[in-house]
Parts: structure tokens; sequence; C-alpha cells
């Protein structure tokens, strides 16, 4: 089997047909737009879909085209980078001023990207609409893409990443950047919430790995089979883990605990930790 440029297995003509129907289809329903070019550019869509290795509906709602260069939301540019297998990126800080974003490759940090209110100006992007409404989004967008062009280019194959509306300086939905409670957005657990969920974590006898996916899990993932990488990417879990979830990892942790302790009782043949006083007798 032949393979692309991108790494990817070479596209069959079956595939391609396929693509080709799902943009038809695209265009026919009117969310994205109709007529032949708009088709077109779908099909364009899907194909550096396929490539980023992202899922059809992904590539039709997050890819944008503008002067044959492809757009790609903030979003879904954060969900490339969580999802890499080398790349990693962390905010150091996203406020209604500025947001700056580190950039790291195999745990190594590669450098940071900022823009704020100086470049927005710079950029003429002070007198839209969507700057002032939503600053922090902007700002985050942009050190997004900045960011990835600079220190990761290898997350666009190749191609170069902008954020959607920033060759055009059209104006995008907002993109609800992730914060850590400093702007909009998601809110972050703080780094007390974190030496919470550790030491839960080592009272209940669990590792890094086996931390890191219970925090995976509790956000919706699946599980990592590798050890080695879960272990690895347990300190940025914790510092992406949804201030929301916190509650929840805990009472999970506090509930693994409770077991350990009977366990380690019922091994000493001592009275069950768990059990109520008049049981113990």
């Amino acid at each position: 089997m032949t393979s692309s440029p991108s790494g990817r297995a070479a596209m069959t003509q079956a595939e391609f047909t396929y693509l080709e129907r799902v943009a038809a289809l695209a265009a026919d329903s009117g969310l994205y737009g109709s007529g032949a070019k708009t088709k077109a550019q779908l099909l364009m869509k899907l194909i550096y879909g396929r490539d980023l290795g992202i899922s059809l509906s992904a590539a039709l709602s997050g890819i944008d085209i503008y002067d044959g260069k492809m757009e790609l939301s903030a979003n879904l540019i954060a969900a490339l980078l969580e999802a890499h297998p080398h790349y990693a990126y962390a905010i150091l800080e996203s406020t209604n001023e500025r947001c700056e974003l580190e950039f790291f490759k195999d745990e190594r940090s590669l450098g940071t990207a900022k823009f704020d209110r100086a470049d927005a100006t710079t950029a003429g992007l002070a007198d839209t609409e969507y700057y002032r409404q939503y600053p922090s989004d902007m700002f985050f967008a942009r050190a997004m893409t900045r960011g990835t062009r600079r220190h990761c280019p290898g997350l666009g194959r190749g191609v170069p990443i902008y954020a959607t509306g920033e060759l055009a300086k059209r104006t995008p939905e907002p993109t609800r950047a992730p914060s850590n409670g400093n702007g909009t957005g998601v809110v972050r657990a703080t780094a007390k919430d974190a030496a919470t969920i550790c030491s839960l974590a080592t009272r209940a006898g669990i590792d890094d790995a086996g931390l890191f996916n219970l925090l995976v899990i509790a956000g919706g993932g699946a599980p990592v089979n590798d050890a080695e990488r879960a272990r690895r990417g347990l300190t940025r879990a914790l510092e992406l883990l949804p201030l929301t979830l916190v509650p929840t990892v805990c009472e999970t942790l506090r509930q693994r605990v409770a077991e350990a302790e009977r366990d380690a009782a019922a091994s000493a043949g001592g009275p069950d930790p768990a059990a109520a006083p008049g049981e113990q007798a």
C-alpha cells in the first residue's frame, strides 16, 4: 500500500467517491452553503480533514477556506494538539487583555506565543465587532495559530494553520477558549485541587498511569493502554481538568481509598474501617 506525503495511506478511488458524495449532500443540506463551487470547497475540506485525521463533521464545521488557504477553528486546533502523540500546549494566561500559550513536544517546551491588545491594534482588529464582544476568544485563537505555526509545523501536515477569519479579518463565531478562570471559557482545576487529587490517589494506591486514566474516563474519554504515555500525560491532564469534574473525581478517589483501607484491614485481620461500631465487636 502506498503512502501519501502526509504519512497516511494513499486515498483509494472508493474513498474519494465517498467523500464526493458527502460533500454533495453537505452542499444540498444548506448548512454549509450550496452550489458547485461550494461543493468543491466542501470536498477540499473533507480531504484536508482526512489528512489531519479528524471526523467528517469536524472537517465540515471546523475548517474554512480563504484564498486557497485552510483556516481552522481555534477549538479544532486545540483538540488536534491535545490528541497529538507528541505535541501539547498549556495556557499560561487567558484574559480580556492578553493570551499566552506554551507549546511542547514530548514534554519539552518549544516556546511560547502570545497575542494581546497591542497585537490586535497592529493587526487592524481593534475596531471589529468580534474583538469588542469576545476579546479573550480572539486572543486565544491568534495565540494558538501563531504558536502552532512557529512551534508545531507538523500539526498541519505541512500546511500553515490559520484561525477562522484570520486571513480576511472576517468575524467568526466565538470559540469560547479554555481559560484558567481569568477570562471566559472553561474554568480549570486549581493547583490545590490537583494536590488533593494526587493525595487521594496515593492513599488509594493508584499510580500516575492509573490516575491519568481515571481523569480521562471522568471526562468521557477512553483510557490509554500505554502506561508510559499515561504517566507522561498526567501533569497536563491535571492542568486541563475542568473545575466541574473535580467533585466527581474526588468522590471516586475517596471510594477507592475506602476500598483500599477495607482491604488493608482485612489482610491484617483487624476490624473493617467502614463497618458500624456495633459490627466491629
